[in-house]
């Protein structure tokens, strides 16, 4: 295969932006928690908390911090594949929200790690992200 055929990684030219405008939705949710589903597989994941239970855990753990059916602040949680972080002996988790600079990451080894973690990442006053 000669080289004519393949487009310059340098050429400035050629625009990486679609012509076209990007169709864009609404969502009833602001942030979103990650849980790692990769770390629980591993060999040196950790020995007592899988990823479904840190889901749950962190549903109640949040839910319990809304001020009921009239909180304006949602936060999603989804289980995902590896997020690189591969603690040894624990599993990742992060939280991101729209507007915030940088995500809130931690490992957590524990049930109680991962309540500790909801109530950090959620605060009693319109569940704003606190600092670590």
């Amino acid at each position: 295969m000669s080289s004519k055929n393949l487009p310059d990684p340098l050429d400035t030219t050629r625009s990486p932006v679609p012509s076209h405008p990007l169709a864009t939705v609404n969502v009833k949710f602001t942030g979103a928690v990650l849980v790692c589903g990769d770390c629980e597989d591993r060999g040196d994941g950790p020995r007592k908390l899988c990823a479904r239970d840190a889901r749950k855990a962190l549903k109640r753990e949040i839910a319990s911090h809304k001020a009921g059916k009239d909180a304006r602040f949602k936060l999603r949680i989804v289980q995902c594949s590896c997020l690189g972080l591969c603690p040894k002996k624990a599993m990742a988790l992060v939280a991101v929200r729209s507007g915030s600079d940088a995500p809130l990451a931690a490992e957590v080894k524990t049930i109680d790690d991962v309540n500790a973690f909801g109530r950090r990442s959620v605060a009693a006053e319109g569940a704003v992200f606190c600092s670590p």
